[in-house]
C-alpha cells in the first residue's frame, strides 16, 4: 500500500509540473510583430481589421493576442475610425493600445459611427444577406420562377418576372442550383446567383417581381430566395478571427464559382459545420499535401514501380482561410492568403495544430468522410 501511496503522489507531482510548465509556455509565448510596424496607426474610414492586423503581424488572424491584456478595451474587435493605435510592450508581449478619437459612451459610440469590419463588407455582406447553400427540403420548398407574360424563354430586367407563392418580403436573390455535396448521410445545395429583384406586387398563388440587376438569363425554375438584414441572422461584420479547433481538420468540397481551384478573396464550401464547433471568424491553414518520390535504378520519379517510396516529401503551406458563415454540417469560408492556386486536395488544418508531428495523409483524407 505504501508503495502504491507513494507511487501515486509522483505521478501526480508529475502531472502537475507539466501542466505548469506548459502553462508557462503558453503564458511566455510572444508574437512576432513584422520589422517596421508602425508605433502608431491613426484607423481611416475603408481599413479592415484585417488590413490593420497586416501592420504588425505576418499571420493577421493573430491579432486578438494584441488585445488581450489591454484594460481599456471592453471589445477590442471594434474600433473606429479616427481611433489612435498605440503600439508598446508589456513584459516582453506587444500589446496594441487604443485611444477613441472621441469619448463617448459604448452605446452612443456605436450609434454615432460603423465599426472597421473584420475584412472588406464587399467581400462577406453577399454571404450574410443571402442563402448559398441549403438543404434539399428548403430547396423543394422555396419558390420557383414562373417566367413573365410574355412568355418568352429567357427574362432580362426589362419585364416584370412572375414566381410562385404570395410572398410579402421586399427583396429577392434569384438562384440557379450549381452542386450537391454531401457529408456522410447530410446533403447540401450549393446556389448561384444571378439576379436580385424588389417586389411589385403579389396575389393569392403567385408575386410579381421588378428585376434590378442580373448577371445573366433568369430561367423557368429557377430558385426565388428572399433577402434577409444581417440584424435577422446571429451574423456580423465584425467578428474577430480565431483558430478552428485544435484537432480540427476539414475538406474544400468546391468552389462557390464552380472552379476548380481558387485564390484569395474567393469563396469555397468546407465540410465543417456549428456542428464542428466551427463559428465565424475560425481558421484553417490550407497545405499542399507532399508527394512521393520513387527511385528507380538511381532516377527519381513520381511514378511508381516499386511499390516502396524513396522520399516522402513534407506538406507546405500555402495559405489560409477564415470561415464567413457557418451552416450546421457545412460552411462558407473566404481564402484569405494564397501563395498558390488552392486545389480541392489541399488540406486544411487548425493553426494550432501540434506542428511537431507531421499531419499525414490518411488522416487528412479520412477528416473529410
Amino acid at each position: 500500500m505504501t508503495r502504491v501511496y507513494h507511487f501515486l503522489i509522483m505521478f501526480l507531482f508529475s502531472a502537475f509540473m507539466m501542466l505548469s510548465m506548459s502553462v508557462f509556455a503558453n503564458q511566455t509565448q510572444s508574437l512576432t510583430i513584422k520589422e517596421g510596424a508602425p508605433k502608431t496607426y491613426t484607423v481611416v474610414k475603408g481599413d479592415t481589421l484585417w488590413d490593420i492586423s497586416e501592420l504588425y503581424l505576418d499571420s493577421p488572424w493573430l491579432w486578438p493576442k494584441l488585445w488581450k491584456n489591454n484594460p481599456d478595451i471592453n471589445n477590442p474587435h471594434l474600433i473606429y475610425p479616427g481611433d489612435r493605435l498605440t503600439l508598446y510592450w508589456v513584459n516582453g508581449q506587444p500589446v496594441l493600445s487604443l485611444k477613441p478619437m472621441v469619448k463617448l459612451s459604448p452605446k452612443v459610440r456605436v450609434l454615432d459611427k460603423h465599426a472597421v469590419p473584420t475584412i472588406k463588407e464587399g467581400l462577406l455582406v453577399p454571404y450574410l444577406q443571402s442563402d448559398r447553400l441549403i438543404n434539399l427540403d428548403t430547396l423543394n420548398a422555396s419558390s420557383k420562377v414562373l417566367g413573365a407574360s410574355s412568355g418568352k424563354q429567357y427574362l432580362t430586367s426589362e419585364e416584370s418576372l412572375f414566381i410562385s407563392g404570395d410572398e410579402r418580403d421586399p427583396h429577392w436573390g434569384i438562384y440557379r442550383v450549381a452542386q450537391e455535396y454531401q457529408r456522410d448521410d447530410k446533403v447540401i445545395v450549393a446556389l448561384k446567383r444571378i439576379a436580385s429583384a424588389k417586389l411589385r406586387e403579389s396575389e393569392p398563388d403567385i408575386t410579381r417581381l421588378q428585376v434590378i440587376n442580373q448577371e445573366q438569363e433568369i430561367w423557368l425554375n429557377d430558385i426565388a430566395l428572399p433577402d434577409v438584414s444581417i440584424d435577422e441572422i446571429e451574423l456580423t461584420t465584425t467578428f474577430y478571427p480565431s483558430p478552428s479547433p485544435a484537432d480540427s481538420q476539414a475538406k474544400i468540397l468546391g468552389a462557390l464559382n464552380g472552379s476548380q481551384y481558387s485564390v484569395k478573396n474567393q469563396v469555397v464550401i468546407i465540410n465543417k459545420g456549428s456542428e464542428d464547433a466551427l463559428s465565424q471568424g475560425s481558421m484553417y491553414s490550407l497545405l499542399q499535401s507532399g508527394v512521393s518520390v520513387y527511385n528507380h535504378q538511381g532516377q527519381f520519379s513520381y511514378e511508381d514501380s516499386t511499390g516502396k517510396a524513396e522520399y516522402q516529401l513534407p506538406n507546405t503551406q500555402v495559405g489560409s482561410l477564415m470561415v464567413i458563415r457557418p451552416y450546421r454540417y457545412f460552411s462558407l469560408a473566404l481564402i484569405t492568403v494564397s501563395d498558390a492556386p488552392i486545389g480541392h486536395d489541399a488540406l486544411l488544418i487548425s493553426p494550432d495544430h501540434d506542428k511537431s508531428g507531421d499531419l499525414s495523409l490518411s488522416d487528412a483524407n479520412h477528416s473529410g468522410s
